[in-house]
């Protein structure tokens, strides 16, 4: 590789280490500090960034860098006793103090020996101004260092080995991040060994970076929450694009070599400046979209996401097609931070650390969700008024109904008294079923108004002289007639269809009454329509009992529904939506 370019490129390839590291390190102490092993894991990034230090120094300063790089790299062997404690702490060895300890003590003394002895020199190699070369003791210290290391990726394959699951998949990842690590770090060897070729492992090092923080978001290594994650990613990304943008920049003065004079060279540096910022910010914009979409909103977004939520039936579906378009927009997967809907109010649920673009974007995707959850409602306001007024309507027309059919009937019955006895009987038999539909009419057609009242509900069902299971003192809050209304409905329809009723209370919460029979069961044909008026279950009903049942329950604020008991074909609950 032509030195004028492999030197820049190896400077860069360690300045990225260095920069990703320290980030990364701060990352974790800042958002994973209560998380065990997180102060271990940031020691060790800080360790691979002193080390990229160490190594480029030399590059950009020749022998004056010997001081500085012969000392950093004397300290190697700490890192590595921090990354083997982290790994042990991590596979949840019996041996972690002593391991620790013993990893510690050992890094220490190489450490101490080689700042007392001295590892190496610094010497022009290859083109480079200059390349760190370690002595005897020198070898000896990075040798400490990397048994260290290799235990600790023999542990890791242990682990990834033996153990299934999200473990063994957390091990694989450190460990293949590391290893990468491992064969970079191999370049630095080069002139120790000899070799006399440009150390392109050293290219690889960034690469270590990526797939460490890869292992970190694909396997929630620090478990970090989905912010945290991709705030991870950014930093890395953008990092990336400032050494793309710096390399770009430097190409030309790489290629063309430094100007003459004092006046040319910083006009040449100024525009070198210029042309990475005007490089960088194009590149920011990239990771910005690729880490964090859809910060931006147009009006045809939102125009669609109204006709979208304009088309759900009732809360639960508008939160559900809230949310769901909210997780397209911004990339989010399912289980992300979302919108929680209830009545027309609308709140972020875990959004607290999303960064301000995306949190924006959230609030205006809750303000138009509750704008929706208002028209929703008034919707379901103007048909449920539409409905009590025809209601009404249907009351007046019942009651006038009532009026006129009663006084013809009631003629019609005293004037049967001089027929013969079995037609009187017929007569006064239709007359009566008559007068059971026209009060259903009635009842169904009314505004059940009830004012609720502590209920023993033995003492109610008692009345009925079925067999009834339950506590005997539960108590409700009920209104006595309208309640006494609805069980006789259902108790008549049970006594009708079966041969055996029985009558079985829970105080839950909530409170629920179960009226259950032997009968032959629920056709499947009008099972889903149970409760509307005139659908009725047994031969000559008037189909109105339990749509009666179904509004002196909704009065109640309670609900009555198909049940199923172990041992019965046809069971109604009551369910008490206010309890004691």
């Amino acid at each position: 590789m032509d030195t004028a370019i492999g030197i820049p490129a190896f400077i860069g390839a360690l300045a990225l280490t260095a920069i990703a590291s320290f980030l990364l390190s701060g990352f974790v102490v800042l958002r994973a500090q209560n998380l065990p092993g997180s102060s271990l894991l940031a020691a060790f990034l800080a360790g691979v960034g002193i080390w990229s230090i160490a190594q480029a120094a030399p590059a950009l300063f020749g022998q004056r860098a010997e001081g500085l790089t012969t000392i950093l790299i004397a300290f190697s062997p700490l890192p590595a006793a921090a990354f083997i404690h982290l790994v042990f702490a991590f596979a949840l060895c019996g041996a972690l103090r002593p391991v620790a300890v013993a990893s510690y003590a050992l890094a220490a003394f190489a450490a101490l020996v080689g700042l007392l002895f001295g590892v190496g020199t610094v010497v022009p190699w290859h083109g480079f101004a200059g390349f760190f070369i370690p002595s005897d003791v020198g070898w000896g210290v990075l040798g400490v260092a990397g048994t260290l290391s290799i235990a600790g990726h023999l542990r890791l394959l242990g682990v990834w080995k033996r153990q299934n699951g999200l473990h063994g998949q957390q091990a694989g990842a450190v460990f293949v991040s590391s290893l990468i690590g491992l064969v970079a770090l191999s370049g630095f060897a080069f002139p120790a060994f000899g070799i006399d070729a440009y150390p392109w492992p050293v290219l690889l090092l960034p690469l270590y970076s990526v797939a460490l923080v890869y292992g970190i978001v694909r396997h929630r290594f620090m478990l970090a929450d989905i912010w945290a994650r991709r705030a991870l990613v950014w930093i890395l990304l953008l990092a990336g694009a400032g050494a793309a943008s710096v390399f770009i920049a430097a190409l030309p003065l790489a290629l063309a070599g430094r100007p003459a004079g004092f006046l040319a060279t910083w006009l040449a540096l100024a525009g070198t400046l210029l042309l990475g910022l005007a490089i960088l910010t194009p590149l920011k914009r990239l990771v910005d979209r690729m880490v964090f979409p859809g910060s931006r909103i147009a009006e045809a977004d939102i125009a669609q996401w109204r006709d979208r939520m304009a088309e759900a039936t009732d809360e639960t579906e508008l939160a559900a097609t809230a949310n769901a378009l909210l997780h397209r927009h911004l990339g989010l997967p399912p289980g992300s931070p979302d919108l929680l809907l209830e009545g027309e109010t609308v709140s972020l649920r875990g959004w607290d650390d999303a960064p301000a673009g995306t949190r924006h974007t959230a609030e205006r995707f809750a303000a138009i969700t509750a704008e929706s959850a208002r028209r929703l409602s008034a919707a379901r306001r103007m048909v449920d008024a539409e409905r009590e007024a025809r209601l009404a309507e249907l009351g007046a027309l019942a009651a006038t109904v009532a009026h006129d059919l009663r006084n013809p009937l009631g003629i019609v019955q005293m004037a049967a008294t001089g027929a013969p006895a079995e037609v009187r009987a017929e007569i006064g038999e239709q007359v009566t079923r008559m007068n059971a539909l026209v009060t259903d009419i009635l009842d169904y057609a009314r505004a059940w108004t009830v004012t609720p009242r502590a209920l023993r509900v033995n003492d109610l069902l008692g009345q009925f002289g079925v067999e009834v299971e339950g506590p005997p003192d539960l108590e409700i809050q009920a209104d006595r007639m309208a309640l006494n209304r609805a069980l006789a409905n259902l108790v008549d329809n049970a006594r009708a269809m079966g041969t055996r009723v029985l009558i079985v209370t829970e105080p839950g919460p909530p409170v629920t009454i179960d009226i259950c029979d032997d009968g032959p069961g629920i056709a499947l044909d009008i099972a889903q329509c149970l409760f509307r008026p005139f659908v009725s279950r047994r031969p000559g009903g008037t189909g109105l009992g339990l749509a009666i049942v179904r509004r002196i329950m909704e009065a109640h604020g309670g609900t009555v529904t198909l049940a199923s008991r172990s041992g019965w074909s046809t069971c109604f609950r009551l369910t008490f939506g206010r309890t004691p």
